[in-house]
């Protein structure tokens, strides 16, 4: 089946050129909307100004998603955390290194609730592509922002943009993509940034187990971007890695965290500097009283490496997405 539901919601239309569009990568309850994930993060912030909008992207799949993450894993996390620590203040940092061992047990949950949305984020992405070179949006600079699978439809369409060639460039400004499902594949991640003209965002988190266990099963034995830095080319002007560990305890944080990352990456142009310096003060503040772990930099190739239940040792095919049903 390909994508039911893609459509653009207004956020905001203050004076500007700029377009800014974000994409989330699930949603949480019956009530949630792309409108809602982005309403408060995008309206609140410095930027050029301009119209945001919320790209509306099969909304009963992300929510499934969501309820996954948030209701079950989530909630099952803090629970196995408070029991270990013995108290009811459990931070980020702590959930994270708490999350590991307890996560393998529910691989199986976030094996089934992922596969389908990630093969419909990568039709997603390509839609977006085509829309963005029809230039419905006017010949007005374009800013792309998403988290997890809503990330993937951005490197996807960005994927997509540099298959056109000349077509493709002179649209995408910028594109902020955190907790990103998608190789860090240098080649990939240089062809991406060949059709952004300002700034390609690599937003990371080291601990997140959630996105480490999901990829690996659905993308066997690639390294992915959500949990490391994307290795620069030669010369490169364009990608910049921001390290959120710390900030971010797990997949389920980027939700609620938008408003602060927004800030910290900064959506405006030539605003490189000052955020640099903003998130280097945030990333003491974060982690300077956490004592050093052994192997964080190693999620990804410990997921790798790993066999899950319900899942084998092998190589995983890619899933087939399956058709919808009405309700």
């Amino acid at each position: 089946g390909g994508v039911s539901e893609f459509e653009f919601d207004m956020v905001d239309t203050s004076p500007g050129l700029a377009v800014t569009i974000g994409v989330a990568g699930w949603l949480e309850g019956s009530d949630d909307s792309a409108w809602k994930v982005w309403d408060e993060p995008l309206c609140d912030f410095a930027s050029d100004g301009g119209e945001a909008m919320a790209l509306r992207w099969e909304s009963a799949e992300l929510r499934k998603l969501g309820g996954v993450l948030v209701n079950n894993i989530r909630s099952s996390i803090e629970t196995h955390a408070v029991t270990f620590a013995g108290t009811a203040i459990v931070g980020a940092t702590f959930l994270a290194l708490a999350a590991p061992r307890h996560l393998w047990s529910q691989a199986g949950w976030i094996d089934n609730s992922w596969q389908v949305p990630e093969n419909r984020a990568d039709k997603a992405g390509k839609i977006l592509a085509e829309t963005l070179a029809q230039r419905v949006q006017g010949h007005r600079p374009v800013t792309l922002i998403g988290y997890s699978l809503g990330a993937r439809v951005i490197m996807v369409c960005l994927q997509h943009l540099a298959e056109m060639g000349e077509a493709g460039k002179g649209i995408v400004e910028t594109a902020v993509v955190m907790g990103t499902p998608y190789p860090a594949d240098a080649a990939k991640w240089e062809a991406a940034a060949d059709v952004v003209a300002h700034r390609l965002v690599n937003v990371y988190c080291k601990t997140d187990w959630v996105l480490g266990i999901a990829y690996r099963a659905s993308k066997f034995d690639r390294e992915v971007a959500g949990l490391q830095a994307v290795a620069l080319p030669e010369g490169n002007r364009t990608i910049e890695n921001i390290d959120v560990t710390g900030l971010v305890g797990g997949h389920w944080d980027y939700r609620n965290q938008l408003k602060t990352l927004i800030q910290l990456v900064g959506l405006s142009s030539g605003k490189i500097g000052a955020t640099s310096s903003i998130l280097s003060k945030m990333s003491r503040a974060v982690t300077g009283s956490v004592p050093p772990v052994p192997g964080l930099s190693s999620v990804a190739k410990m997921v790798q490496g790993a066999k899950m239940p319900g899942l084998g040792g092998g190589d995983s095919k890619e899933a087939k997405d399956s058709p919808r049903t009405k309700s």
